[in-house]
C-alpha cells in the first residue's frame, strides 16, 4: 500500500504512519507547486526537484508520475536518467497525448496508438542504469475507447518490457472482473483516488484479479485542503483560533514530524562548546 505526497514534510508524515511506500501525484504537484490544475503544465524540473528533495527525506522507496514522459521517446531517455539520479524507485508513463489531463477531470482522454507508447516504454527500458528501476506502463485508453482496448494496450506495454501496468478505470467490479480475465503477464498497480470506486473493492478481490500495489494518491491532498480551508474559514470568521486548537498539531508534534530531536544532538556532536551565536 502507498500513499501520494507532494512535499518531503508529507512524506515524512506517509512514513512515519508505517506505509510501506511513498507516491508523487503529478496531479498533487501541479497544485502545490505550481497551484494549478493537473492539465500538463508540469515539466521535468518541477516534477524531479520535489523528487529529489523526498528522496533525501525519507527511507521508504517511491513511485513518481512522470506524465507523458516529458517527450518523445529520445526524451524518454533523459527523463528515466534524471529520475534515476533523484533517488526514486520507479516512474509511471502514460499514454494521454502530451495535453494530458488528470483522469479524474471530466473531459475526454485521447491517447496516443499503443504502438507508440510501446516504443517509449522500450526507450526508458534501455535508458536505465539499475535493473530494478522501475517502469510503469499506464494507460488512459478507457475512457474514450473502452475497457477492451485498454486491456489490449496494457499487454502490449507489458510485451515492450514494462515492470507493471495501471489500467485508469472508474474501478467498478466489472471492470475488475474483466481484468482479472484477461490475465495481463505483470503486476497491477490500482488508483485508490477516491474519485473513483476502485478504493471500494476489497484487498482480496484486487490482489486475485493481479494487482499488487494499492495506491491513494488523493487522501493527503484532499484532507489538506479541507481542513485548512476549515481552519482559514474559522480564523476569519473567529478572529482566534480558540475551538480548532484539537485540530491542530501542537508545537511538539510539528517539530517531531520534520525530526527535531535528532538535529539537536547533532548539534551537541558538532559544536560541543556550545552552538555559535
Amino acid at each position: 500500500m502507498g500513499v501520494a505526497a507532494h512535499d518531503p514534510l508529507l512524506a515524512r508524515l506517509v512514513q512515519s504512519a508505517g506505509f510501506e511506500m511513498v507516491a508523487v501525484s503529478g496531479n498533487a504537484v501541479a497544485a502545490s507547486c505550481l497551484g494549478m490544475p493537473d492539465k500538463g503544465f508540469t515539466n521535468i524540473s518541477d516534477i524531479v526537484d520535489v523528487s529529489s528533495r523526498i528522496a533525501v527525506a525519507v527511507d521508504l522507496p517511491f513511485l513518481v508520475d512522470a506524465d507523458t514522459g516529458f517527450g518523445n521517446a529520445m526524451h524518454i531517455l533523459r527523463t528515466v536518467n534524471e529520475f534515476e539520479r533523484a533517488g526514486v524507485a520507479g516512474i509511471i508513463l502514460e499514454d494521454q497525448v502530451n495535453y494530458k489531463k488528470c483522469s479524474m477531470i471530466e473531459a475526454k482522454h485521447p491517447v496516443v496508438a499503443a504502438e507508440d507508447h510501446a516504443v517509449k516504454i522500450r526507450a526508458a527500458c534501455l535508458a536505465r542504469r539499475d535493473p530494478d528501476f522501475v517502469i510503469m506502463a499506464r494507460t488512459d485508453a478507457a475512457a474514450d475507447h473502452g475497457l477492451d482496448e485498454a486491456i489490449r494496450c496494457a499487454r502490449a506495454y507489458a510485451e515492450a518490457g514494462a515492470n507493471m501496468v495501471d489500467i485508469q478505470i472508474l474501478g467498478t467490479r466489472e471492470e475488475v472482473a474483466k481484468i482479472a480475465e484477461a490475465k495481463l503477464p505483470v503486476p497491477l498497480k490500482g488508483n485508490m483516488d477516491e474519485g473513483k470506486r476502485l478504493w471500494e473493492i476489497d484487498f482480496e478481490t484486487l490482489e486475485a484479479a493481479g494487482y499488487r500495489i494499492a495506491s491513494y494518491p488523493g487522501v493527503v491532498r484532499y484532507t489538506a485542503v479541507k481542513a485548512v480551508r476549515r481552519a482559514l474559514e474559522h480564523l476569519r470568521r473567529e478572529g482566534s483560533t480558540v475551538g480548532i486548537r484539537d485540530d491542530m498539531a501542537t508545537i511538539k508534534e510539528f517539530f517531531g514530524a520534520v525530526d527535531l530531536d535528532r538535529y539537536m544532538e547533532l548539534e551537541k556532536e558538532i559544536f560541543p562548546s556550545g552552538a555559535p551565536e
